[in-house]
């Protein structure tokens, strides 16, 4: 279950930016690692608190950036999706390896302290589990109600819809792009800063989650905020279990299996291309 919150908490991150943008962002993966190693490297000067506070405002304006430097210019030249994902994946390389010379190619452990598990019956949940738990309900909760009640949750909704007309009504959707990036960035730094207090990070664990979370956006429906939610717990279980009853070396195999699958069942592909009249 709380692997499935972690999850849930980037796939919506992935869900939002997708939805309203139709940008397969890739780089998503890339800001999940650099909030947590920008928090490693501005914690002992700063404190935990406030560490992650600064890692999450990095977080944001990383995702803003990314849009404001890569994904504008490309909208602006009418460039399709295929040229966006390209580019997405390059941002993405970047970053890993920019973190990868700054700060070595092995796990990274937020916090080394030992600390008592809490034991019910046969199960075992460590302490940075049950913080996870406490703070990823939350924060899901949060972001449903941003999207659903508030206006600027209205207008991130207008533009997943329909771009041009959300234009035409007035709503400024380059704005709107900037906080949905910013959005989901916040919940993917946050996914892995929970993570990372618990099993550490390392510079190339934000491809995999990044593809989970497409699995389970696809899976639940990219117009489906609860649908992806479910989605997140279903394939977390599934990877759960595959590692119980198999090993870890094949979870990710089953998800990237799970992501074939579906992408073979929903025959138009996770990117939609416009054509001409008399193409179609």
């Amino acid at each position: 279950m709380i692997n499935g919150l972690l999850l849930a908490l980037v796939a919506l991150g992935f869900h939002i930016i997708f939805s309203a943008t139709k940008i397969f962002h890739i780089a998503h993966g890339g800001i999940y690692v650099a909030g947590v190693y920008f928090f490693l490297w501005t914690s002992p000067f700063v404190g935990v608190a406030f560490g992650i506070i600064l890692s999450v405002a990095f977080a944001f304006l990383l995702g803003v950036l990314i849009e404001w430097s890569v994904y504008k210019p490309l909208l602006k030249k009418s460039s399709n999706e295929n040229i966006a994902l390209i580019s997405s994946l390059g941002v993405y390389i970047i970053i890993i390896n920019i973190i990868a010379l700054l700060f070595g190619n092995e796990t990274k452990i937020l916090d080394n302290t030992i600390r008592e598990s809490l034991t019910l019956g046969e199960i075992i949940i460590t302490r940075p589990q049950v913080w996870q738990l406490i703070f990823a309900l939350p924060l899901i909760a949060l972001f449903l109600i941003f999207i659903k009640v508030t206006g600027y949750g209205l207008k991130i909704r207008a533009i997943s819809d329909n771009p041009i007309l959300a234009r035409v009504m007035g709503i400024k959707t380059q704005n709107i792009r900037y906080i949905v990036f910013g959005l989901g960035s916040i919940m993917a730094v946050s996914a892995a800063l929970l993570k990372g207090f618990d099993t550490g990070i390392d510079p190339y664990s934000g491809m995999a989650i990044t593809l989970s979370a497409a699995v389970v956006v696809i899976i639940g429906g990219s117009s489906s905020l609860y649908g992806t939610i479910l989605a997140s717990m279903m394939l977390a279980i599934i990877q759960n279990f595959t590692e119980f009853f198999l090993s870890a070396q094949w979870k990710d195999t089953v998800t990237f299996t799970i992501l074939i699958i579906v992408l073979l069942w929903r025959t138009e592909g996770i990117l939609h291309f416009n054509v001409r009249v008399d193409e179609k």
